[in-house]
């Protein structure tokens, strides 16, 4: 089957579908349009909602692709943009960018692209949902600072409008990224109160993305180079495979680390104790299955790991505060309205 090629202005229609890259002017209000479809030959079924803030847009697309299509964009964006690929594969391509960046279900990235031209490529048949954040390039600047090597290079790219990808290869979302999409996703709130609490989570999530994207970049005292490696290495498959059971000693051959090496650099490193790492990753992700599943407060406690439900309530409500049941109760009453 042949690939459809349109041009990106065939498709975004400030009526209709807004160019996610696009802000909303300085003089305008705050404005937010709810779920609609609109349908274009040329590439599917399109269904989004569009935020748009002063310094900030947020979109969430879901998109029906029905043939082989490559996007195509030529106009300059002076934006930083940022896209969770929550489902679907899509690969792009970006003007300056010597990489293509593939982007797969559950991974993210951060572009800036001032010449605007990029060709994006997406599979007959896929199924893809992104969650994506535009900012202004200048409020994004005053954001980041530069205290550390990964700002310090971004705002050297920014002052030179020179494209820049936050990371050569695209990182993992982590369970609280996703807890934080899913909580601006389904905001109940309305007016001021709810333009401020997506727009804090949306920083909030920008705060976890650079700082994994700060990761790589930075060393830690007594580390090697390698070493330093070795530890991201061992992070990211811990955020990967948080549900099997771990020892020490296992971890130690995983990074090639002896045991005080693995302990005394990964807290030096990450600001955390393998296990206590660990234990979060594993909570997290018990609160989303609460939270986005049907699955019986026993079930994931055996997900999980545990001999006993009662073991898992315990260890639950000493990292949340609350009780499974409690934690379940309380987000489906505020998602609901009920009181």
């Amino acid at each position: 089957m042949a690939t459809t090629l349109i041009n990106s202005a065939d498709v975004f229609n400030i009526d209709s579908f807004p160019n996610p890259q696009l802000l909303r002017p300085r003089t305008a209000g705050v404005g937010e349009s709810e779920f609609s479809t609109c349908y274009n030959t040329a590439v599917g079924t399109l269904k989004f909602k569009s935020l748009l803030f002063p310094d900030m847009h947020v979109m969430n697309l879901h998109w029906q692709v029905d043939r082989d299509v490559s996007i195509v964009e030529n106009s300059r964006a002076d934006t930083v943009n940022i896209n969770f690929q929550m489902s679907g594969h899509m690969n792009t391509r970006f003007t300056g960018i010597r990489s293509e960046l593939a982007m797969k279900p559950r991974k993210h990235n951060l572009i800036f692209s001032p010449e605007g031209g990029f060709q994006n490529g997406v599979k007959s048949g896929e199924q893809v949902e992104m969650f994506h954040i535009s900012m202004g390039k200048g409020y994004f600047s005053d954001l980041i600072g530069c205290d550390d090597y990964w700002s310090e290079c971004a705002q050297n790219n920014l002052l030179k409008d020179r494209p820049f990808a936050g990371k050569d290869v695209n990182p993992d979302l982590t369970p609280h990224m996703h807890k934080l999409i899913r909580d601006i996703k389904q905001c109940q709130e309305s007016g001021a109160m709810r333009n401020l609490l997506i727009q804090s989570k949306v920083l909030e999530l920008l705060a976890l993305q650079i700082g994994q994207m700060q990761d790589s970049r930075s060393g830690s005292p007594g580390l090697s180079v390698a070493e330093t490696g070795r530890l991201h290495e061992l992070k990211n498959y811990m955020e990967s495979h948080f549900l099997e059971d771990f020892s020490l000693p296992h971890l130690s051959r995983i990074c090639l680390l002896n045991d005080f090496k693995l302990k005394k650099g990964f807290k030096e490193l990450f600001g955390t104790t393998v296990f206590a790492y660990l234990r979060k990753l594993r909570m997290d992700f018990a609160g989303n299955l609460l939270l986005d599943s049907l699955k019986s407060i026993e079930d994931i406690s055996e997900i999980l790991g545990y001999e006993h439900p009662q073991h898992f309530s315990t260890a639950f409500k000493r990292y949340h505060g609350t009780t499974p049941s409690n934690f379940r109760s309380f987000a489906t009453c505020r998602y609901t309205g009920r009181r």
